[in-house]
């Protein structure tokens, strides 16, 4: 994916001399990439900081969301994966552009279940905002009688906005269950969940679409962008296979900070702020840390429709 934007990069009149080191065998050293522009990864925290620690021009930590902590003290990195808790915090923030009136927001969390970082931050994102909600924890075995607990809490004249604060396949599988059996008895219910969701093999994708799933992820491609149809087909020309999401991750930071270097000079970093950009399956709004560097804030949004399709709305 990077090659393919550096041969994209080519054809627009912009040259770049490309060095590829391979982390896990090869031993990194300042002189390596003290006069790189841009250096992209490594992949791992503990790499990350190693290089960091040389006090490079910009690290773009390209893959892994748990590096987001390092932005708060290194100012020389920047965290192109938006962290998961922004993720939910946009979740909420959706919830508050799309409540009416007569809407009620629900927050349905798991009695007794484990308390991830997931489920704890998915609650703080909730609890953080200036919605008033109402609270309903149930385990998975009070799971068959919890529909009368849901229509004590529920509104039948409005909306019925369910955020599940939970990444427990066999939690949020019972509660999609359950806002099934609210909407057949004519509860107009739209259910807001965490990405991960899209990767239940348990739950049917119909049940997405009954419940008007609303999901904020970091990745998402779509298919129907010509930009997108462009990258599938000089990628298969080029390799002859199918660009997996890494491809199009590497296409997107490459592109995206290759065009930085490009239209601000050694200054790019400096400007991050004022060039918020979508790319083929992630989005750039970087924003910088009191003392360390930059995290990405992009996040994009999605529904699925009642009439069987996915649509990108952001």
């Amino acid at each position: 994916g990077a090659l393919l934007a550096v041969y994209d990069m080519a054809e627009e009149g912009t040259s770049c001399e490309l060095n590829v080191y391979d982390a896990s065998n090869d031993s990194i050293s300042k002189d390596k990439i003290e006069n790189s522009d841009i250096i992209i990864g490594p992949v791992a925290p503990a790499e990350l900081r190693n290089v960091l620690e040389m006090e490079p021009k910009a690290v773009v930590s390209p893959l892994d969301q748990r590096a987001a902590s390092l932005a708060k003290t290194f100012s020389d990195l920047i965290q192109a994966p938006t962290p998961l808790e922004l993720q939910y915090k946009d979740l909420i923030n959706w919830i508050d552009e799309d409540m009416e009136y007569n809407d009620r927001f629900i927050v349905i969390t798991e009695k007794g279940g484990t308390q991830t970082e997931v489920t704890v931050q998915m609650k703080a994102a909730a609890d953080s905002s200036k919605l008033e909600y109402k609270h309903l924890a149930y385990s998975i075995l009070e799971g068959r009688n919890v529909t009368t607990s849901l229509e004590y809490i529920m509104t039948e004249s409005g909306t019925n906005r369910v955020y599940i604060a939970s990444d427990s396949e066999a939690f949020v599988n019972d509660v999609v269950r359950n806002l099934n059996l609210m909407i057949h008895q004519k509860y107009n219910v739209v259910l807001y969940a965490a990405s991960k969701i899209r990767s239940f093999d348990t739950i049917e994708v119909e049940n997405f679409h009954k419940t008007n799933l609303h999901v904020s992820l970091t990745y998402y491609i779509d298919y129907d962008d010509p930009r997108v149809k462009n990258f599938l087909l000089k990628y298969r020309a080029l390799f002859n296979t199918e660009p997996s999401q890494f491809a199009f991750q590497g296409y997107d930071i490459a592109s995206y900070f290759m065009e930085m270097n490009a239209k601000y000079g050694n200054r790019w970093p400096e400007m991050l702020e004022k060039e918020e950009k979508a790319m083929l399956q992630s989005s750039f709004r970087c924003v910088k840390s009191a003392d360390g560097g930059y995290t990405n804030h992009g996040v994009r949004r999605i529904v699925y429709g009642n009439d069987w399709k996915v649509i990108k709305v952001r």
